[in-house]
C-alpha cells in the first residue's frame, strides 16, 4: 500500500467517524427537543386547566352568602314546615357548596400528579407540598362539616368562609406561582 492509499483510508475513516458523531449528536438533540416539547405541552395544559378552574371559582356569585341568605329569609317567616324544608335545602346546598369548593383543588392536584413523570426533583417536591396542602384543606373542611348542628350554625358558616382566607390558601397561591416559575425554567423560557 502506498502513501496515497493510506491517506485515502485515513480520510475515509475520519469522514465516516465524523458522520457517525454527527448522527449521534443530532439524535441526542432531537430527543432533548422532543422531551422539551412534551414538557411544554404538559405544562401548558396544566396552566390552561388551572386558569379555567380559577375563573370558574371566582365567577360563582352565589357561593355561601346566597345560600345562607335564602335560608334565613324562609326561617324567619316562622312557618315550621317551610323552615324544615328550607333547612333540608340549606343542608343540601351547603354540602354542594363544600364539594364545589374542594373540587378545584383536587382537580389541580390530579393534574400535577400527572406531571410527576416528567418533572425535576425540585418541581416534584413542590407538587408533593401542594398535595399535602390539598389533603389538609379537605380534612379541615370535613371537620367543619362534622361539627354541623343547630346550635353552632353561625360559627360553622364563619369557619367555612375563612377556609379560603387563611395562610394555607395564601400558600396555595404562592406555591402555584412557584410551580409555574419552575415549569418555565425547565422548558427554558
Amino acid at each position: 500500500m502506498d502513501k496515497k492509499d493510506i491517506l485515502l483510508t485515513i480520510i475515509a475513516f475520519l469522514g465516516w467517524s465524523w458522520g457517525i458523531i454527527q448522527f449521534i449528536i443530532n439524535r441526542r438533540l432531537n430527543k432533548k427537543d422532543k422531551k422539551a416539547d412534551r414538557k411544554y405541552e404538559a405544562y401548558s395544559d396544566y396552566m390552561k386547566k388551572a386558569d379555567e378552574i380559577m375563573s370558574n371559582v371566582r365567577s360563582d356569585p352565589k357561593m355561601l352568602y346566597g345560600i345562607s341568605t335564602e335560608f334565613m329569609t324562609i326561617a324567619l317567616r316562622g312557618n315550621e314546615d317551610e323552615t324544615n324544608k328550607a333547612l333540608i335545602k340549606f343542608n343540601n346546598e351547603l354540602i354542594d357548596f363544600v364539594r364545589r369548593s374542594t373540587e378545584p383543588i383536587m382537580i389541580l392536584k390530579q393534574e400535577l400528579n400527572a406531571l410527576r413523570l416528567i418533572v425535576s426533583n425540585e418541581l416534584s417536591s413542590k407538587i408533593e407540598e401542594f398535595g399535602l396542602l390539598a389533603n389538609d384543606f379537605n380534612t379541615e373542611t370535613q371537620k367543619t362539616l362534622n361539627n354541623i348542628s343547630g346550635n353552632n350554625s353561625e360559627k360553622m358558616i364563619s369557619e367555612l368562609k375563612t377556609l379560603s382566607q387563611n395562610s394555607r390558601w395564601m400558600r396555595f397561591e404562592s406555591l402555584n406561582e412557584e410551580i409555574i416559575q419552575l415549569m418555565r425554567k425547565e422548558i427554558g423560557t
